[in-house]
């Protein structure tokens, strides 16, 4: 008997999607764009700054979960416009939400930036 989860063509299409959402985010999503630079800018100060691994670690987790939320955040808004094109207080009200998300995990990753980097500057000077 032959599995589709073994079937490498299979896995390699579901990952070509995959990269093509991803793809799709960065080319339309002004918001996604800025967090990517962001994410560039933080990973070039780790490494002229040295981090340690442990900070890597919770550079590491922090980045990807605001890329994803931002992503799911598209994918809401989306998936809203396309089911209410018409305005409407309740889609508002559902896409406020997945952007407050996405403002939360930004926020932390600020400060997340700050705890790491903010000593490593100060000891510069």
């Amino acid at each position: 008997m032959n599995s589709d989860s073994r079937d490498p063509k299979k896995k390699s299409i579901g990952f070509r999607f995959a990269w093509n959402g991803i793809m799709e985010v960065a080319r339309t999503e002004r918001n996604f764009r800025i967090h990517l630079l962001a994410a560039g800018l933080v990973v070039a100060a780790g490494l002229v700054l040295s981090i340690s691994l442990v900070e890597w670690a919770v550079l590491f987790t922090i980045i990807p979960l605001v890329l994803a939320l931002e992503m799911v955040n598209s994918s809401i808004e989306r998936v809203l416009n396309y089911l209410a094109p018409e305005i409407h207080p309740l889609v508002g009200i559902m896409k406020d939400i997945s952007a407050g998300a996405v403002l939360i995990a930004s926020l932390s990753s600020v400060i997340i930036a700050l705890l790491i980097f903010l000593p490593k500057f100060l000891n510069l000077f």
